[in-house]
């Protein structure tokens, strides 16, 4: 873990409702887990489908929606069982997190059909 407090208050842009443009907007973030990276996030992908989640053409959104699913930045803290990551080093996230990655559909590399 880093020597600083991490804020779990952080600042981002939001839809808040479905059509709207985006805002600045502060939220609030789950604190740094076991197993967690916290970066400080220098550069963010917007895709168009975020746009459709706005618009709510693929269904009925939730609000305020800060969208935005692949980023880039910097390591600021790494939960007590994180190995390969440190303090500083730059980090990015694609779109897919939080699979199992043992599954059949993750060992085949497609981890946005992970169920578990």
């Amino acid at each position: 873990m880093s020597d600083f407090s991490i804020p779990t208050e952080v600042k981002g842009y939001a839809a808040l409702g479905p059509h709207q443009s985006l805002v600045p907007y502060t939220f609030q973030r789950r604190a740094c887990g076991p197993k967690d990276v916290v970066i400080d996030i220098l550069f963010a992908g917007i895709c168009h489908s975020d746009i459709h989640q706005v618009r709510e053409e693929w269904g009925k959104g939730i609000f305020p929606m800060v969208p935005g699913h692949e980023i880039g930045g910097t390591v600021v803290a790494v939960g007590s069982e994180v190995k390969k990551f440190q303090i500083g080093d730059t980090a990015g996230v694609g779109c897919m997190i939080d699979s199992c990655r043992d599954c059949e559909s993750c060992r085949a590399g497609d981890e946005q059909y992970c169920f578990t």
